[in-house]
């Protein structure tokens, strides 16, 4: 496994507990920022997968978030 596919895996698992951290104290605050980051963090995985041949596959879609909804 070449770095940054490690440092994805990492980043894996860090957003995981985020998201569970502000579950666990009920901060909704943080609920969109992290689904941002978790969709990024897809389409991060979606471009490594890329760089290291993967069979194409679809982009992954980001879900836009009107701005009176965010906080």
């Amino acid at each position: 496994m070449d770095r940054l596919s490690e440092l994805s895996s990492e980043l894996t698992a860090v957003i995981k507990q985020l998201q569970a951290e502000a579950m666990q104290r009920n901060v909704r605050e943080l609920m969109a920022p992290l689904a941002w980051l978790d969709e990024a963090h897809g389409w991060l995985n979606y471009e490594l997968s890329q760089l290291n041949g993967a069979a194409q596959r679809e982009p992954v879609a980001f879900t836009y978030i009107p701005i009176d909804l965010r906080k």
